[in-house]
């Protein structure tokens, strides 16, 4: 909320306000909660920088049935607004626009019952992937109910919203132009709903267990979109599946300690372990049969020893292949060890970069405990051939430079299919500068012919009956991770 908050009242037009503002007199979930359309109104603030001027009346009431419990909700009429409306002689109830809102009323109640929305309303899903679930709903009358134009963003400030009576602002034009969206939503009521139950909720959950990690901080509507594209992509469904299988093994690492037992470097702690040598002097006071029993049940103290870190920086550098070669199971695999591998180096407090390639390197993205760009992983489409000796010449440029402007130690991990071709030369050069690790997921039943494979330091390769059994790609997945 904070940074929507910073957009100016320059951002703001008094015309497009009253009209949105009218538009919630034929809106049909209401809440006690006053924050709700504040938050309602930075819901269509994000879909608009998205490009998807929807409604407000529309944003307000899927965005409340994804946030609110329907204890907390109420699905009905706005009797008191339509009422004023009416009588300011602003609106006329007739039977068409009568069967409209009974018409939207039901589809409402039927998106509210959705496993969903249930599971949604609970969880707490932060703006920006809420934002983007409302537009996965309203894909199939996207086109038709788009407000086109410019300065459609609405305050965020609560006086605009406290004690609001909606009715006040209606019009003719708000009427009409209502009465074509409803029109629109009862008459594909059965698509959109199709369009909500579409949504994953492996996916969903993958998304909100990195809540704040997804990257957005900077390029919101870039992200808003990256978010967008992982829920209506079909492929990242899978992807996130074989993610989640993962990701438990995973989050109980640890940054290694830099306390060490043994007999090298200077003191750092005071420890229940060691030996000893170097046990404190005060535990020798004890008479023996208690110093005995201290030391048959680890009640002694020791000094622990400093590990003095000689080693460079470690830089772990995925490279996932997304040319045509990786498609169905093999992207699915490719990209769920490589965001498990990627959060797993984080958590130990390591550098992490991760690109794509097909027959060049695509953007480097920079990944952190903090910022893991999963939606980007998720729904990621390349957009050229194969040549992977062009890959491998442009990584080995990029680390002579690194080389020589903050030299690290590299760790390069490239996830490709089993015919990957590579000049020999390049990969024998490449391995000079890193420690080069392949996985190598396969179409074929017979071994991989690789004339460079032996230039490697390590390899796996993924066999395509593992491949096709979900406990046994789990499996593979994991002991690939146990080596890292």
């Amino acid at each position: 909320m904070s940074k929507a908050n910073t957009s100016t009242v320059f951002d703001i037009d008094p015309l497009t306000v009253e009209r949105e503002l009218a538009s919630l007199t034929f809106s049909r979930v209401i809440t006690e909660n006053p924050m709700a359309m504040v938050r309602a109104a930075h819901w269509h603030n994000l879909l608009d920088g998205l490009g998807l001027g929807l409604p407000f009346f529309l944003v307000h009431d899927l965005g409340l049935l994804l946030t609110q419990p329907l204890s907390q909700i109420q699905l009905q009429r706005r009797d008191k607004s339509l009422k004023i409306a009416i009588e300011r002689g602003n609106l006329r109830v007739d039977a068409t626009l009568d069967r409209l809102m009974q018409g939207y009323g039901e589809l409402l109640v039927n998106l509210a019952r959705s496993e969903l929305c249930q599971k949604a309303s609970t969880s707490g899903l932060q703006d920006e992937l809420l934002a983007a679930v409302i537009a996965k709903v309203v894909e199939p009358v996207a086109n038709a109910v788009v407000r086109k134009g410019h300065n459609r963003k609405l305050p965020l400030t609560v006086p605009t919203y406290e004690g609001l009576e909606p009715g006040h602002h209606v019009n003719a034009a708000v009427v009409d132009e209502v009465k074509g969206i409803l029109t629109t939503v009862v008459d594909a009521r059965t698509r959109i709903r199709v369009s909500l139950e579409e949504i994953d909720l492996d996916t969903l959950k993958l998304l909100e267990m990195f809540k704040g990690e997804t990257g957005m901080g900077g390029e919101g509507a870039a992200d808003l979109l990256d978010l967008y594209r992982a829920l209506a992509t079909p492929a990242a469904h899978d992807i996130a599946n074989f993610s989640l299988d993962l990701l438990p093994s995973i989050l109980e690492t640890k940054k290694s300690s830099g306390v060490q037992t043994f007999s090298i470097d200077g003191y750092a702690s005071v420890e229940t372990r060691g030996n000893l040598d170097s046990i404190l002097p005060s535990e020798l006071a004890y008479d023996d049969d208690l110093f005995d029993r201290r030391y048959a049940d680890h009640e002694l103290f020791y000094y622990g020893r400093e590990k003095q870190d000689t080693q460079r920086e470690r830089l772990h550098y995925i490279l996932v292949d997304a040319s045509a070669s990786m498609r169905g199971l093999r992207t699915v695999f490719a990209r769920g060890l490589a965001l498990a591998l990627a959060k797993k180096m984080t958590l130990r407090g390591e550098t992490v970069w991760l690109r794509f390639f097909d027959s060049r390197l695509y953007e480097r993205q920079e990944l952190t405990a903090a910022k893991m760009r999963i939606p980007y992983l998720l729904c990621f489409r390349s957009e050229r051939g194969r040549n992977t000796t062009r890959v491998f010449q442009e990584l080995d440029r990029e680390l002579q430079r690194l080389m020589r402007e903050s030299p690290k130690e590299v760790v390069v991990t490239f996830i490709t299919h089993g015919r990957c071709q590579v000049d020999g030369k390049v990969v024998e050069v490449l391995r000079n500068r890193a420690t080069l690790s392949g996985v190598f997921v396969t179409t074929q039943s017979d071994e991989i012919q690789l004339d460079w494979l032996d230039k490697l330091h390590t390899h796996h390769v993924v066999a395509p009956d593992v491949l096709g059994d979900k406990s046994a790609r789990k499996d593979k997945a994991l002991k690939i991770l146990g080596e890292r």
